[in-house]
Parts: structure tokens; sequence; C-alpha cells
């Protein structure tokens, strides 16, 4: 009999602990046609590796501000572009090496390799909102105007052959 407000508690926090989840919306005010993925790698080390999202829509979208996509376990900013006079939300991720890029310095003398950065703790990493498949991402956007943040999700992304640039490729 004692234990009934402890399961009563239980329960209320079973129900409402996840009202914090990002809910998806079924219907966005534009549609999305043959959106695609395209890693690439500079052609030296310094230039980085990464991949290319593109996401082609057709609507109205002067009234929408794009946030963010969900895409293979990263959150980026998109951007919203003109290609070959269509509109492409495009988003560019780069890896990034875990010591910046700096690399470590060892040395006999210990003096030298003050300037070392101890790796990431496991732990540090930003919890990622949805669970994704490799050909889905999810958009999220507000209608101008209103401070509602929906979630679109789309599916299909084509992987396309990756690329060598000289350099990190532009927009």
């Amino acid at each position: 009999m004692k234990k009934i407000p402890f399961y009563i508690v239980i329960i209320l926090f079973g129900l409402f602990g996840c009202s914090s989840q990002k809910k998806l919306t079924s219907e966005a005010p534009f549609t999305v046609e043959g959106a695609n993925c395209q890693e690439y790698a500079a052609g030296r080390e310094e230039g980085g590796t990464g991949f290319t999202l593109k996401i082609p829509l057709k609507g109205e979208l002067t009234s929408i501000d794009f946030q963010q996509v969900y895409f293979r376990g990263h959150a980026m900013q998109p951007e919203l572009s003109t290609i070959d006079g269509e509109s492409v939300l495009v988003c560019l991720y780069e890896n990034i090496k875990p010591d910046g890029g700096k690399g470590l310095v060892m040395h006999a003398d210990p003096r030298e390799e003050v300037g070392n950065q101890p790796p990431a703790m496991l732990g540090e990493k930003e919890e990622f909102p949805f669970e994704l498949n490799a050909d889905e991402a999810v958009i999220g956007f507000s209608e101008i105007g209103k401070k509602k943040l929906n979630y679109y999700k789309i599916t299909g992304i084509k992987e396309k052959i990756p690329v060598q640039y000289p350099s990190r490729p532009k927009n």
C-alpha cells in the first residue's frame, strides 16, 4: 500500500516524460523531389572531407524559414539556393578531426607537448533527436510570423558517386 504513490509517479513520468521529443508533421507547405547526397574529399589532407546534401524544393518558399536539417546523425544549417533555376536547400557537412586538424606533437621532451589537447569524452556528443535510416532526413522549419517549429521527414535520398576536389567545395 505504501508503494502506490511511487507507482503513480513512475506512470506519470512515463506518460509525460517524452513530451519534449520533437514531433514530425505529415504535411509541409513545400514538396521535395529528388534529394541527393554526395560525399567529397579534398585533394589535400588540410582540405578535409565531408558531404553535401541537396534537397530540391517546390512551392511557395518566401514565407518559410528553414532552421536545421537532421541527416545521418548530424544537425546542419541549411542554405536556400537557386541551382539551374530551381530552389534547392543545400547543407554542407565537413568532417572535423578530433584535434582540430592541428595534429599532436610527440616529442622526447615532454615540455614540447604542452599544447596538445586531450581527446573529447565519449558522453560529450549532443543527443540526436530522431531515429533515421541512411536515406532519410528531417527538415526543421517555421513559417515566418509564427513561432512554432515544424519537422518534416523526407525519405529516398539518393547517394551520388563521391567526388574529389582540389580544395573544399563551395555551395
